[in-house]
């Protein structure tokens, strides 16, 4: 069967395409004693790199945690110097712990001569995954919270460059949110990048959104597919959707760096095979294939990307963080943040 072809034949498989694996002190460093509303932190790591930081919220923003991860850069302690900010975005199946935590992103170890600080937020899991938006029934306001509260929280509690030095970054869901975010927020983000992102939420609409509803808030076992509460229906606002839907903002990354990765979901991957990871393969040829079509998106639009797409692979970390490093010389010159080891 042509490549063609097999996507359409998986399109019974979309509501597993967002399956993000699930996962069977000292005060910070403040940038200023005048600095508004600074987080409260802690350390979480032997070297001070990780800390645990909790975002005050203000009143109409609900978010299921405000609790954030902050990797600081090796040498924070020793300078004065502000640093650049990158936003880490997590999946269906993960909190903010996702991307330090060493079985999965480890994060500290792959940005150990980053001239950085990385930023992950939580962004809700199963049934209240946020889908990086303030969502239709006014239940979760995921996108506000990450676009405008946190970023003001970053930049009053440590000493960071601001405005125009900032990239962002995610896997699965969190690639789109990354997308989203970018095409959505213009001048938010210098760069971007999707590491095996849901990046065209419409595709197969408008059957696929009534799949996503059933699954998403199933509450015994939700996949985490966004339900109707999220951005309505793909028949009654469709437009809603396509606000969001990265494959419909495409010519509204003009100017942004960005970095698309995805797999086959075919043996003989780049990172080797796990045929315990049976399902994870279906995931990512179907995830593969909206990247695909992004892919084809952008260059129609004249929009310039990487191309990070690899044959073979499978939906899981040992790909996401190989991707991630991949990215690195994308996400770090626009912040001037590439340093010798790190996007250079």
């Amino acid at each position: 069967m042509g490549r063609t072809s097999r996507w359409h034949a998986l399109c019974a498989l979309t509501v597993t395409a967002m399956i993000a694996p699930v996962a069977a002190a000292a005060a910070s460093p403040m940038r200023s004693p005048r600095s508004p509303a600074p987080m409260a932190c802690k350390k979480v790591s032997p070297d001070g790199r990780e800390l645990s930081c909790a975002v005050a919220l203000p009143a109409g923003v609900k978010v299921r945690s405000a609790n954030v991860r902050v990797l600081l850069p090796a040498d924070y302690a020793r300078t004065k110097r502000p640093y650049p900010v990158v936003f880490m975005l997590h999946g269906v199946g993960d909190d903010e712990t996702a991307w330090t935590n060493p079985q999965r992103g480890d994060l500290a170890r792959l940005t150990a001569s980053c001239r950085a600080i990385f930023v992950m937020p939580d962004g809700g899991s199963g049934p209240v995954a946020g889908w990086y938006s303030d969502w239709v029934d006014n239940s979760f306001q995921y996108e506000t919270f990450h676009t405008r509260v946190l970023p003001a929280a970053i930049d009053a509690t440590f000493r960071t460059t601001g405005k125009g030095r900032r990239a962002v970054a995610g896997m699965s869901m969190g690639g789109f949110g990354a997308l989203s975010y970018a095409a959505r927020h213009r001048g938010l983000f210098k760069a971007a990048a999707s590491y095996s992102g849901f990046v065209d939420t419409m595709f197969g609409a408008p059957v696929s959104g009534e799949s996503y509803d059933i699954q998403g808030q199933n509450p015994v076992f939700s996949l985490g597919t966004p339900s109707r509460r999220v951005w309505g229906t793909q028949g009654s606002t469709p437009e809603v959707w396509r606000a969001h839907n990265p494959y419909d903002q495409a010519a509204a990354l003009a100017g942004v760096a960005v970095f698309l990765a995805s797999g086959t979901g075919t043996p003989g991957g780049p990172q080797g095979d796990n045929p315990a990871m049976a399902a994870n393969y279906g995931s990512e040829s179907y995830v593969g294939h909206l990247n695909d079509r992004f892919a084809a998106r952008l260059q129609e639009v004249g929009v310039p990307f990487s191309d990070g797409r690899y044959l073979g692979g499978y939906h899981d970390w040992v790909y996401w963080r190989a991707a991630f490093t991949a990215s690195l010389p994308v996400l770090m010159p626009p912040v001037a943040a590439a340093s010798r080891g790190c996007g250079s």
